[in-house]
């Protein structure tokens, strides 16, 4: 049986996030700016050609 996520996760559901100020961590980990925290997420080509492929296809029976 399927518990419910809110239940299960109730003990860190509203914590705040993490602050670091001057720790091992930060030193390790820098916070990044939003540009470069969106590159990480940014879509990327899975299947290289894909596109290229679809594109070629599409082509093929629009002219024809």
């Amino acid at each position: 049986m399927l518990r419910d996520a809110t239940e299960e996760y109730k003990d860190i559901i509203d914590k705040e996030r993490p602050v670091h100020n001057g720790d091992d961590f930060e030193a390790r980990h820098p916070k990044m700016s939003r540009e470069n925290r969106a590159k990480i997420f940014a879509p990327f080509a899975a299947l290289k050609g894909y596109e290229e492929a679809i594109d070629d296809t599409a082509i093929t029976h629009t002219v024809n």
